[in-house]
């Protein structure tokens, strides 16, 4: 990634999120799901419900409830502050 300081964090996750599918072609799906919440991101802010939704989707198993409950409020945070 030899995006500047400048560069927001949404287009580093979005450029992430590319190179992520196109080095593991296993990941692409789950890459493309991110590409996906990207972009619905810069259209316009989701809900708690669906950043749960998220998290519920691509982490389902591998978090505990505190890990779990910590990412969404991440995510939250994250997205009111997205371009």
């Amino acid at each position: 990634m030899s995006e500047g300081p400048e560069a927001s964090p949404l287009n580093s996750i979005i450029g992430l999120a590319r190179q992520i599918a196109d080095e593991c072609p296993s990941c692409a799906s789950r890459a493309a799901e991110i590409l996906v919440w990207a972009s619905e991101i810069r259209e316009r802010r989701p809900s708690r419900e669906e950043l749960a939704a998220l998290v519920d989707a691509t982490c389902k198993g591998y978090l505990s409830d505190d890990q779990r409950e910590l990412l969404i409020k991440g995510l939250r945070a994250f997205v009111r502050f997205a371009e």
